[in-house]
């Protein structure tokens, strides 16, 4: 590994029930289990720094996704705070943990807080009755309410909200209200509003059909009503679906979109090192077995080559106010973006005001962010 220093994910699979638009690998809480889950967890990052043939990494960032995270025990949340805090961890180390409103307790809150967490994200999702109820939640508009209002939160530094559009019932107002009463709680600095998608695995996906869902033209209207609410309450957009204050964006993240070496540990939890990316067996039994008996929980491995690097840089940059950095996209894939891109459709971009360049800058405009995957696909 070149740069001895990574970011940390961890996948909770656990969650008290499945949602119906939910695709992410999740399974019904079990103590016994959750035990043997983490202990394998624990178990798998002295496998990965063997693999890796790395010491003790400095861990700039941790995230705890799901599946539901905040759903462990007081003992359970223990137990990883001690493994987390035998790290090697940066001083100004982000920690993030997801947390759903039915699973949160102030109890909780101050466990992580007193571990070093200082971000958190709550799983809000929607806050009418109807779209909850149809999208299998299982927490209500006043329990998600009174989980961000809840005094506790003050101790982190940072508490965001997730939020979907696009789904059965929703309208133009009411996601309009679920915004301003996520952001008008002084505790909230992040909020991440992301499109609704309907995999075929999901429960949304198979009945896709017979769902009440918001036509094609209200869905954009609703996309465009996203970011002139939150803008106008000082959140600025940096991402596709991501808004933040000044200041308060979310560092892991960026690491993803920015192909900085993470590793992720857990059942279904991806990894990339370059050149490498993997990922974890999802079936949170069979990753417990093998990490308990030092086997491989690796399900695929592959070395990205140049194309693909390249690829992937392209439809991610393009999803992020600060675009690409030509310099670093040579630094990292060897091969020049003015010669991996048709320039006479990127100079097309800059005069229909999607991109603006400004060396070594090619930057995304508000206007560009609507397009972005349109902007990838046709320079590829």
């Amino acid at each position: 590994m070149a740069s001895n220093s990574v970011s940390l994910y961890i996948h909770i699979p656990f969650c008290k029930s499945k949602c119906r638009y939910c695709d992410f690998y999740s399974i019904k809480y079990e103590t016994e289990l959750a035990d043997r889950y983490i202990d394998s967890i624990i178990a798998e990052w002295d496998l990965v720094k063997k693999k890796l043939k790395i010491q003790e990494p400095l861990i700039d960032t941790i995230f705890f996704g799901g599946g539901t995270p905040s759903i462990l025990s007081i003992e359970q949340w223990s137990r990883l705070g001690q493994f987390i805090n035998g790290l090697n961890l940066a001083d100004d180390l982000e920690w993030s943990i997801e947390c759903n409103p039915e699973s949160f307790s102030p109890e909780k809150a101050d466990l992580w807080a007193s571990l070093g967490v200082n971000r958190l994200t709550i799983g809000v999702q929607t806050l009418n009755a109807e779209e909850l109820s149809f999208a299998g939640r299982v927490h209500s508009k006043e329990r998600a309410l009174e989980v961000l209002m809840d005094s506790s939160l003050r101790k982190f530094g940072i508490v965001g909200v997730d939020i979907i559009y696009g789904l059965p019932l929703q309208t133009r107002e009411s996601l309009v209200n679920t915004i301003r009463s996520c952001i008008e709680i002084p505790y909230v600095k992040h909020c991440s509003v992301y499109e609704l998608t309907l995999s075929e695995d999901t429960s949304f996906g198979r009945h896709r059909s017979i769902l009440p869902l918001p036509g094609e033209d209200s869905v954009y209207e609703m996309s465009k009503v996203i970011s002139s609410t939150l803008e106008c309450r000082g959140f600025l957009q940096y991402e596709i679906s991501n808004y933040a204050k000044s200041g308060y964006r979310c560092k892991h993240n960026e690491v993803y979109w920015g192909h900085e070496n993470y590793i992720g540990l857990g059942a279904a939890a991806h990894s990339y090192v370059h050149p490498y990316r993997w990922a974890n067996i999802a079936d949170a039994a069979k990753y417990v077995n093998s990490c308990l008996h030092g086997d491989g929980v690796e399900e695929f491995c592959e070395e990205l080559n140049q194309t693909l690097l390249s690829e992937e840089m392209l439809f991610l940059g393009f999803r992020r106010i600060d675009g690409i950095n030509e310099d670093r996209f040579f630094q990292k894939t060897g091969i020049h973006f003015a010669d991996r891109v048709d320039m006479e459709i990127v100079n097309r971009f800059i005069k229909q005001k999607w991109l603006d360049y400004q060396k070594p800058w090619y930057r995304v405009t508000k206007e560009g962010l609507f397009f972005a995957d349109k902007m990838a696909r046709d320079l590829l």
